[in-house]
């Protein structure tokens, strides 16, 4: 008897690390996390024992923009599936009466941070059934930076103030009271755990818990279609 419930055991594990669903090479995900840009957000506060380098402003709010990630894989084979990721992040920062080194009045300022992420990524799948899809994998990419603030000073002071504090390889224009500019980073995240679980034959609700960028965690709809390998 016990002989017998091992080997059932065994086939009901062999079959369900290979049972990936033949029937649908294509899954289209779109999802929300959890990065580094998620907690800025809300109303912050500045020191009022502000040193030399340090600024200082009557009251601020940040403001969060949902982290969005929107993927395609595709089914090599039954285990192994390769394909391709965009995300995009953003956080603004809107500071009332800002002052620099304690001499330097800007005004309001207003700075976003953005970023878009394009990578590749390789999902390794395993324990699958009919409509449950388990996977690790990894992404390599680059990111992309957007940077852009405005002063409502009439000084146009935000340049200089900028440089000083270490941005000189950032801004790229200067219109007035207002800057911007970006720049490039290679990005790298380990995806430790993702579940895909199918309501219907082809949608589903996935999540996945990561190392690295664009995020951390993520939950959202998947839709898989297309023929067999």
């Amino acid at each position: 008897m016990r002989k017998r419930f091992l080997s059932a055991v065994l086939i009901f594990i062999t079959f369900g690390v290979f049972a990936q669903n033949d029937d649908y090479q294509h899954v289209i995900s779109v999802q929300s996390g959890v990065s580094l840009f998620s907690p800025f957000r809300g109303k912050i506060t500045s020191s009022q024992e502000a040193s030399d380098t340090t600024v200082s402003f009557s009251s601020g709010k940040a403001y969060n923009f949902p982290q969005i990630n929107v993927a395609y894989d595709h089914g090599i084979n039954r285990w192994f599936s390769i394909g391709g990721a965009v995300s995009y992040n953003k956080v603004s920062l809107d500071l009332k009466d800002v002052v620099y080194n304690k001499k330097e009045n800007l005004g309001d300022v207003k700075l976003n941070v953005s970023r878009v992420t394009i990578g590749a990524r390789a999902l390794f799948h395993y324990g699958n059934a009919n409509r449950l899809d388990m996977y690790s994998g990894v992404r390599l990419g680059i990111g992309i930076w957007g940077v852009n603030a405005s002063s409502s000073s009439v000084d146009n002071k935000l340049d200089e103030v900028f440089k000083e504090a270490g941005g000189s390889g950032i801004w790229r224009t200067v219109i007035g009271n207002k800057l911007g500019g970006g720049f490039v980073l290679p990005q790298v995240q380990v995806i430790l755990f993702g579940l895909r679980g199918y309501i219907t034959e082809n949608i589903g609700i996935n999540g996945e818990l990561s190392a690295g960028s664009p995020y951390f965690a993520s939950i959202g709809l998947n839709y898989r279609f297309g023929s067999g390998y």
